[in-house]
């Protein structure tokens, strides 16, 4: 998968950089929006909102107004609720830890480990739906509970390439492991179960 990755990955602004406000902003964006779509308004945003601190400053009004055109206006108010906690109770630096970050408006178990691993370089799971297609797929013939495929995200990952991994995953099930699968393009398709079992679309 990762020597997949290294010549196959997507260039994308938020994977330039590791500042957890940043990945903030790229992961309540993305949530439900497609990456074409977010990509001007990240860097509108940020351009707008350069900062934390700029941000938690901000009108409620002004914040829904640079969020427009990506759906979904509750996605920027958790994210403006966000950074006045993180300032109020952190300081204006965002957590890392699961159960601080997890507290915060917006923040659930997905988004959490996105911040620990994008923004902290932490090696854990993300686990997005791409991903659990793929895990679901490879080891469980297109199954597999959310506890399993979680389970085995878990020891999937690489000690100290937690970043290339995750990404590398996110990439293949959106050019490869689609909801069609491009099983003629994938490069685990012996060990894939799924597609050994004749169900590559399941």
């Amino acid at each position: 998968i990762l020597a997949w990755y290294t010549n196959n990955k997507r260039k994308l602004p938020w994977r330039e950089t590791s500042d957890p406000y940043h990945i903030v902003v790229s992961e309540m964006m993305l949530q439900q929006t497609q990456v074409d779509r977010v990509v001007p308004k990240y860097h509108a945003f940020l351009a707008r909102f350069p900062t934390l601190q700029a941000l938690a400053a901000a009108r409620a009004a002004d914040v829904i107004d640079a969020w427009a055109g990506l759906g979904y206006n509750r996605r920027a108010l958790y994210l403006h609720r966000f950074a006045q906690e993180v300032v109020g109770t952190f300081g204006g630096i965002v957590p890392s830890e699961v159960d601080s970050l997890q507290g915060l408006p917006g923040i659930g178990p997905y988004t959490s480990r996105a911040i620990l691993c994008f923004g902290f370089g932490k090696d854990v799971p993300v686990v997005d739906i791409n991903i659990k297609r793929i895990y679901s797929r490879l080891f469980f013939r297109g199954e597999g509970t959310e506890n399993g495929l979680l389970n085995v995200a878990r020891e999937m990952v690489p000690v100290g390439e937690g970043v290339a991994w995750n990404n590398a995953l996110m990439d293949f099930g959106s050019l490869v492991c689609m909801d069609k699968p491009r099983c003629d393009l994938c490069p685990l398709r012996v060990q894939c179960s799924a597609f050994v079992a004749g169900v590559p679309d399941k």
